[in-house]
């Protein structure tokens, strides 16, 4: 048991990745026949190749690349209440758009790294070692930062201080993310679209699991606050909350170590990843090798710009409005019930988003009908998005001073729906169709790996410039 914990905990070895031939360039001297067989070998291997279990893990690291940011957001009604309510600062009122820039801005950074040294680096070195610190950052939010730390900040002297340690823990997070996503994405557009669209898929679960879990969790949070008194603060039972999301987090991430074992440990795993080796494997003696590497980025880039650019405002759309916007808008029901107060209500929305978005990412590209490979459709339909953005306006948006135009909650849930359905959906498109020559001609097979990471690169590229326009949108709404 021990040893199984021991090696989980190990990165690949270097008799291992010898022994797996990862990333191990071609000699000059391989005939044709040797390609021949290669390819023949690739071809009987399809089979166990897209194995359901294959599929799973990669749905499990897709949910692991964007389990942070979900719980992140999910915890920022709960990080909110640890600033004096008396505040007149604009930290508590945008907290949300702070976190979400931070966030997005550092793992755009630190993805831009990751983009340069995709041939420098291995992806399972990258996955397995932004995964121990995603694992020991959780674990660090779980105890002692929510139950102990950010709890004995919450007075207007320390309010700055507060601030800085949930903006710090936040940059940390999107170290590990940005890696993560990185080395995923390498990985799956190696393996195939399949498990791109696992990948994808993995991302819209984890959002939809930790909303419905942070739902059910204000469910009975407010049914145990209407049994005692209604004027006792929540912030206790909010926080246990909090602490549970982290926690659950934490054994996600050890799915993920466990996950990605698994696959480094697949018969076809060394046939995979020495598929895109016929460029040479890049050091820091090997000057050309490097600018090679860059012409390669830039050319691949050029091939796939509609893409990269329908990716990237899909993400750009959504972040300008969720969650900073539609964290302010409420029921319409007079009086309110209940189950509809603020804090059911926000945690409802999150759920719906993500009920959409989940089906988006995973069914509709599935129906032949809606699929498309064309570059040009992808980005008319990503454009055509912007509608969301006056649509949401018309809500019941606070503070208001007149009656929303969309003056209805179903109507408002239908918007958050077709939002998340549609954020999905392009956005899966986009990133399947990017990375695989066979649906993309303009793509060589020897260029999946740099074609995956760097619409990878543009998707966060879309969520920083989405997080930032969030505070000229939110402006505009007050």
């Amino acid at each position: 048991m021990l040893r199984s914990i021991r090696r989980l905990l190990s990165g690949p070895s270097e008799e291992t990745r010898i022994n797996d031939g990862e990333y191990e360039p071609l000699s000059v001297g391989d005939d044709s026949s040797s390609h021949g067989g290669r390819d023949e070998e690739i071809r009987l291997n399809e089979a166990s190749r897209h194995q359901p279990q294959v599929y799973l893990c990669f749905w499990i690291l897709g949910a692991g690349v964007l389990m942070a940011w979900n719980a992140l957001i999910c915890t920022i009604p709960l990080l909110t209440t640890f600033f004096p309510t008396n505040s007149t600062s604009n930290l508590k009122s945008n907290l949300a758009s702070y976190i979400s820039t931070s966030f997005c801005f550092g793992n755009l950074f630190f993805l831009g790294l990751a983009q340069r040294n995709v041939r420098k680096t291995s992806p399972s070195k990258r996955i397995h070692w932004s995964l121990l610190l995603l694992l020991i950052s959780s674990i660090i939010f779980t105890f002692p930062l929510l139950p102990l730390i950010l709890p004995s900040l919450s007075s207007s002297s320390n309010e700055t201080i507060l601030f800085l340690t949930i903006i710090l823990i936040t940059f940390v997070l999107s170290i590990s993310t940005a890696y993560l996503q990185s080395g995923v994405f390498a990985l799956s557009s190696l393996w195939g679209s399949k498990e791109i669209l696992a990948v994808m898929s993995g991302q819209g679960g984890i959002a939809f699991l930790v909303s419905l879990i942070q739902l059910l969790l204000a469910i009975i949070s407010s049914q145990s606050k209407t049994k005692s008194e209604e004027d006792e603060p929540e912030s206790s039972a909010s926080n246990l909350a909090g602490v549970g999301l982290w926690a659950l987090g934490s054994i996600g991430t050890i799915a993920c170590l466990f996950a990605h074992r698994y696959l480094i440990n697949h018969p076809d795993y060394s046939i995979i990843t020495n598929n895109s080796s016929n460029a040479p494997r890049l050091s820091d003696s090997t000057i050309p090798h490097r600018d090679e590497k860059k012409g390669v980025t830039k050319k691949v880039l050029k091939k796939n710009l509609s893409l990269m650019v329908a990716v990237a405002y899909v993400f750009i759309v959504t972040l300008s409005i969720f969650p900073a916007v539609t964290t302010t808008i409420l029921s319409t029901h007079q009086p309110t019930p209940r189950l509809l107060q603020p804090d059911v209500f926000i945690p409802l929305h999150f759920l719906i988003f993500n009920i959409g978005d989940y089906c988006g990412r995973t069914y509709l590209p599935s129906i032949k009908s809606l699929f498309t490979t064309s570059p040009a459709r992808l980005l008319s339909l990503s454009l055509l998005r912007t509608i969301f953005i006056p649509l949401l306006f018309l809500c019941n948006t606070t503070p208001r001073s007149s009656t929303p135009i969309i003056n209805s909650d179903l109507m408002y849930f239908l918007v958050i729906i077709s939002l998340g359905l549609t954020n999905g959906y392009i956005g899966s498109l986009c990133m399947i169709v990017a990375s695989s020559p066979e649906m993309n001609k303009r793509i060589e097979e020897d260029e999946r790996d740099i074609a995956g990471t760097l619409a990878s690169f543009c998707l966060v590229a879309g969520l920083a410039g989405g997080s930032a326009a969030s505070f000229l949108v939110a402006y505009l709404i007050k």
